[in-house]
């Protein structure tokens, strides 16, 4: 369960900037921002080897979280797999996006929301019961752990989830929509606030992700420049409120 906020095409040097908050079990072990498969940029998760939110050298970023409406118990595969595989074989949202509408692939994963953004396009693929194609426009858009599409069906715990998911969802747009940041510095700072934002308390409904049961890993945080290269990358364990973005950009030049 995870909230992924992003500011698309507002700064013309850093056209995409984008605030993962990771919510799991607290068993749930990461380790921080490394160069994988030598084209990609990404925390890990230590069970599956995979990532949730990373980018390539080319410019492609790639951010995942949960569709909590359907749950397959024993997926054949890791979604953290999957997201590397699109890291390294391709180069542009819009290839990225050809291949996971593909049902073919589908049978092996658990459901899910996936965001593909280069500087050129933006899609949001929700995978359902069916497989859906929503178009990310400039500006701020924010996934949570539910997004409503043709033919879902609701349990109680996805009802449940989705509620809090909604008030995820809403302070962000509260927060950021019409936002127009001054530059790189303020869009950062701006991110960084709305990642430790307790609008509902130190509860599940508020971004910075607080639970009796689970818990936030991480808050990580890519701002994608227009040579990739130059890019910037933060990383923070647990949630933001109690502990401090480090930099990682230097693992991007390296």
């Amino acid at each position: 369960m995870c909230t992924l906020i992003m500011l698309y095409k507002l700064l013309e040097d850093f056209p995409i900037i984008a605030l993962h908050n990771r919510y799991l079990g607290k068993d749930t072990k990461e380790k921080p921002p490394q160069r994988v498969n030598g084209n990609t940029f990404c925390p890990i998760d230590v069970a599956s080897q995979g990532t949730w939110f990373g980018f390539n050298d080319a410019g492609l970023l790639v951010g995942i979280t949960n569709q909590e409406t359907q749950r397959l118990e024993t997926p054949g595969r890791s979604r953290g797999l999957l997201a590397l595989d699109l890291l390294k074989d391709y180069e542009t949202a819009t290839e990225a996006t050809k291949y996971l509408l593909d049902d073919m692939i589908r049978s092996s994963y658990r459901t899910g929301n996936f965001i593909l953004m280069d500087k050129e396009k933006a899609w949001h693929i929700v995978w359902d019961r069916g497989t859906h194609i929503l178009p990310i426009t400039p500006g701020a858009y924010t996934v949570s752990t539910v997004t409503e599409v043709p033919g879902i069906e609701w349990s109680e715990r996805a009802r449940a989830i989705h509620r809090d998911a909604e008030k995820r969802r809403r302070r962000a747009r509260i927060l950021l929509d019409g936002y127009q940041p001054e530059g790189i510095d303020d869009a950062l700072g701006k991110m960084m606030e709305a990642s430790c934002d307790h609008e509902y308390g130190k509860s599940q409904a508020s971004i910075c992700w607080h639970s009796e049961e689970f818990m936030q890993t991480s808050s990580s945080l890519i701002a994608m420049a227009s040579n990739p290269l130059d890019s910037r990358m933060f990383y923070c364990e647990g949630n933001a409120c109690e502990n401090r973005f480090k930099d990682y950009s230097s693992i991007i030049g390296s």
